[in-house]
């Protein structure tokens, strides 16, 4: 029997956040598949920009012939609304930041994460179905109790990006430099100080016509983004750009002006800025760590243990050697031609099979 509804409940919802995205491009398939379909998050959770994307989750009902998707990364009131729902259940599970990367900074959303990794077996236990974004985010789930877990990879909508640019940011960095791009939220776990301290090598000895844009929002940890700042200023560093939250224009325009796309996270369950960058024909270099290497494919540069002035030349080599800068691209076209030709709808209902 066809459910009336897929809803799903989330701890929070903010334009620019890769769940609410994942969440947004879910809401969109579920309806082309004939499905009622909303989203649903606490009310003091929903960013103001994007309230006509979400619902208060005090307006949250469904029955015990609909489905509810639940999307769990940290311990929040959602999740008992969600676990208390009549609905059939299927979790989706992002990873938890280990909360050891936020205790310098939030003690209050380190206790949340730690909370959030103590509840998942039994959380996971009640399902009926989980799936995941990553193979390496299943791994964990079933090293966590869940007895079956289906990988499905984080959506990614090219039409979000396939916009005009805004032109305020493109003014903006119209004088030509070297600009050095980041696209994520402003956490602990990304490691932005690494990028600085690399940035701040690639800027004296390298190239001193450049810019390091970073650009996400930095309300998850105001206290590291104040620290970032500080580091920024102490390395006397006048061309770090800290352009928080983006509009999907400003975020077309921000890849439109990067030489070269750069993430030294340390945690990562997928990394969806990565696909965004190569859509957008942008060198990648990243870290490799967690979901990381799911997202890059064989495409782009992979990272292991580096030296800031290691990969500020390899900054280098990519801004500044054509035929490499060329090599890297045509690798990513590659691996977006898959991400493109991925039957997402197919997919969705193969795994909505068992249930439906």
């Amino acid at each position: 029997m066809k459910p009336g509804s897929i809803h799903q409940v989330l701890a929070g919802f903010a334009r620019g956040d890769a769940i609410s995205h994942e969440a947004l491009t879910l809401r969109s398939l579920c309806r082309e598949l004939g499905f009622a379909s909303e989203i649903y998050a606490p009310a003091d959770r929903i960013a103001p920009e994007a309230a006509g994307d979400c619902r208060p989750l005090g307006e949250y009902r469904q029955q015990a012939t609909d489905i509810a998707i639940g999307h769990y990364s940290i311990a929040s009131a959602a999740t008992d609304v969600f676990l208390a729902s009549p609905a059939r259940k299927i979790l989706i599970y992002h990873n938890i930041t280990p909360p050891e990367f936020f205790i310098p900074f939030d003690a209050s959303i380190a206790r949340q994460l730690t909370e959030a990794r103590q509840g998942l077996p039994s959380i996971l236990a009640g399902m009926d179905a989980v799936w995941a974004d990553s193979e390496f985010n299943a791994a964990e789930a079933r090293a966590l109790g869940a007895p079956t877990v289906k990988v499905f990879p984080l959506l990614f909508n090219a039409a979000d990006l396939d916009i005009p640019p805004d032109p305020a940011v493109l003014a903006k960095f119209a004088v030509p430099m070297k600009n050095i791009l980041f696209v994520g939220r402003i956490a602990p776990n990304k490691g932005i100080e690494d990028l600085i301290s690399a940035f701040a090598w690639f800027h004296r000895n390298i190239e001193p016509q450049s810019r390091l844009l970073i650009v996400g929002s930095d309300r998850s940890a105001p206290s590291y983004y104040a620290m970032l700042k500080m580091l920024a200023a102490e390395l006397e560093l006048d061309t770090v750009f800290f352009e928080r939250f983006a509009s999907p224009a400003g975020l077309s325009a921000y890849y439109d002006v990067a030489d070269c796309f750069v993430t030294t996270s340390q945690h990562e369950g997928y990394c969806l800025p990565l696909l965004e960058a190569m859509h957008k024909g942008v060198p990648v270099i990243a870290r490799r760590t967690g979901g990381t290497p799911e997202a890059m494919g064989d495409a782009g540069i992979l990272i292991e243990e580096f030296s800031p002035q290691e990969l500020a030349e390899l900054m280098g080599m990519i801004c500044h050697d054509s035929s490499l800068k060329q090599t890297v691209q045509a690798s990513q076209q590659k691996r977006m031609e898959v991400v493109q030709d991925r039957p997402v709808k197919d997919e969705l209902l193969g795994l909505l099979s068992g249930l439906l």
